[in-house]
């Protein structure tokens, strides 16, 4: 006990109780009954990660973004329960922007359209990016800690200020999906369960409840504006912009557009709320950068003068 004791105080110093707050948050939550399987596994790798060894600390340390949104998203769940209000949520006034803006035939949005118009291989095409999105951005992350650490921190600290924007705006401007709006029309019920939309299509072609588990745990119904679906594959690209090969590049910009559609295909968000997600991507990326450029000047100057021109080339850690 007092060898592991002394490697953590090693690692971390007197930092040494942060890779535990995940497993504070799940016995909070544990508390108040709402712990999930998610929870533990999340507390448990991050605890792991942390003492485990100077390399995994580090890694840690890099996707520490990923797992502050983590634990703020399921944090909105409770600011929603105590802050929403039926007459806050913007359902039909939605439905008529999108109309003004985006409407394919006298009083059909898009989402109407492909409701109407809809195939098995479309179905399974746009349920590719949905099915994948909630871990991609980990993955993404930890293939940029191995062959781009620059790349992944400006990522993720995107990553982390986009989620951040979007809370506040979930919060702000609670907004009703298009599905919502076709089952239950103008009328904004607060018990209503999140959906998986077209998706249900998707389960009930391949024999599972995926997608009606997965968006069983959703912290919300009322958080269409803006589409974070729609946002994950632009940061993506956008942080790429001077990495990317002509290899890399179509995934990205397929990857995007395909998100893009899909959002509308499947009935989960209108038009209006990729693009803002797209809005606050590109806003996220330009902060994170100026951020983190901001950072590295400092570091940089006190590399020059301890370790010479050659120490201030290293990336910061």
């Amino acid at each position: 006990m007092t060898r592991a004791v002394a490697h953590i105080r090693k690692l971390w110093g007197h930092l040494w109780l942060l890779p535990a707050l995940p497993l504070v948050y799940a016995v909070v939550v544990w508390t108040v009954g709402d712990l999930r399987p998610e929870h533990v596994v999340f507390a448990v790798v991050c605890l792991a990660l942390g003492y485990a060894s100077p390399a995994t600390k580090r890694f840690l340390v890099d996707v520490s973004p990923y797992v502050a949104v983590g634990i703020a998203y399921d944090l909105v769940r409770y600011a929603r329960r105590a802050l929403l209000t039926p007459d806050r949520v913007i359902g039909c006034e939605l439905r008529s922007l999108e109309l003004s803006l985006f409407a394919v035939a006298p009083d059909t949005t898009p989402q109407d359209w492909f409701m109407a118009h809809h195939a098995p291989f479309f179905d399974l095409l746009f349920s590719v990016p949905y099915a994948i999105f909630a871990y991609v951005a980990l993955l993404y992350a930890g293939y940029l800690y191995f062959v781009d650490r620059p790349r992944m921190r400006h990522y993720l600290w995107a990553f982390a200020i986009a989620n951040g924007i979007s809370f506040v705006t979930w919060l702000a401007l609670p907004a009703a999906p298009p599905w919502y709006v076709r089952e239950h029309g103008c009328f904004i019920d607060m018990s209503v369960q999140p959906s998986p939309a077209a998706l249900t299509r998707v389960d009930a072609l391949l024999g599972i409840d995926y997608f009606a588990v997965f968006y069983s745990r959703a912290a919300s119904v009322f958080g269409a504006l803006p589409s974070m679906h729609c946002a994950y594959p632009l940061l993506g690209l956008l942080t790429a912009r001077q990495s990317a090969t002509w290899r890399t590049w179509p995934l990205h910009v397929g990857y995007t557009v395909l998100m893009f559609v899909a959002s509308v295909y499947l009935d989960h968000h209108w038009v209006i709320d990729g693009l803002l997600g797209w809005a606050i991507a590109l806003a996220a990326v330009w902060i994170a950068g100026v951020l983190l450029r901001r950072r590295s000047v400092p570091a940089s100057l006190g590399a020059t003068n301890n370790g010479g021109p050659e120490a201030a080339s290293q990336p910061v850690a």
